[in-house]
């Protein structure tokens, strides 16, 4: 049976999620735009739990710590990134 998973490239959302603890499965990636920068698309494994809290997201009802929430997001940027100029890192497969 083939795992279902959520799928975002919305930074924002993807950060809030790593901050609730729930496992990014993989970042798949994509060069977009006229500057060709890459946008990832972070990659989450689907449950009941993650569709509430996306759902807590978008009506505004999740609160974080700001400096936790601003390293995860850190993180995030940087697998992005090292996805983006090395394909074959430990990044662009399933974490």
């Amino acid at each position: 049976m083939e795992k279902e998973f959520f799928s975002t490239p919305d930074l924002s959302l993807a950060t809030t999620l790593i901050y609730l603890k729930f496992m990014l499965v993989k970042i798949d990636y994509q060069v977009e735009g006229e500057r060709r920068k890459p946008r990832g698309y972070f990659n989450f494994e689907n449950s009941d739990s993650l569709q509430e809290a996306h759902g807590k997201y978008w009506q505004d009802k999740i609160s974080v710590e700001p400096k936790a929430y601003e390293t995860c997001r850190k993180g995030l940027l940087a697998r992005v990134n090292n996805t983006y100029k090395s394909p074959t890192s430990k990044y662009s497969r399933s974490f």
